[in-house]
């Protein structure tokens, strides 16, 4: 009867670390994300932007003025850095997601078997001044679960549609 009593009491101890650790990274990714939302707003009102769609990413936020037909880009490298980025949208030629992909070697010793496997998804931006394109990674299996792909790419599915439509838009008046 004692030996069921300390097994109860050991499975007990290992569930409550367990959640304690759990619950001190959710803190950690909640503060990560309040700060980085913070910086984002920050950058905002200094930019006299308000958004119309945002979408928050791994260790990036990405914000659409939709009037002033602006995407604002901030993406957290360390601890206290952050890139940002304004891309005007009147200087966009195209958006389009991407699925770029490697090759893997997934046979074993004298019989290489090599299979192609998705390495990252992005919202491509191409320049109408030819200057290199931009890439918006929405999945990358080095921060996202392979769980996480069908809805991030989705994800990027949906702001495909909406900045082709605002690209288009202009591009059309142009001609």
């Amino acid at each position: 009867m004692s030996t069921i009593i300390v097994a109860a009491v050991l499975i007990l101890v290992i569930i409550s670390i367990c959640l304690i650790l759990i619950s001190l990274n959710n803190k950690d990714r909640q503060k990560k994300t309040t700060e980085l939302l913070n910086h984002f707003s920050q950058l905002g009102i200094e930019n006299d932007l308000s958004y119309s769609s945002q979408e928050i990413l791994q260790n990036c936020i990405i914000g659409l003025d939709g009037i002033k037909r602006k995407l604002l880009i901030l993406k957290k490298n360390d601890e206290d850095k952050y890139n940002s980025l304004i891309l005007d949208l009147n200087h966009v030629k195209s958006c389009s997601k991407k699925k770029i992909y490697r090759s893997v070697n997934v046979g074993t010793g004298k019989k290489e078997k090599f299979e192609n496997q998705i390495h990252k998804i992005v919202l491509a931006f191409d320049f109408i001044d030819n200057r290199p394109p931009i890439h918006i990674s929405f999945f990358d299996p080095v921060t996202n679960h392979i769980f996480a792909m069908q809805e991030l790419e989705q994800r990027a599915n949906n702001w495909e549609i909406i900045l082709t439509k605002l690209v288009n838009a202009d591009l059309k008046k142009i001609a």
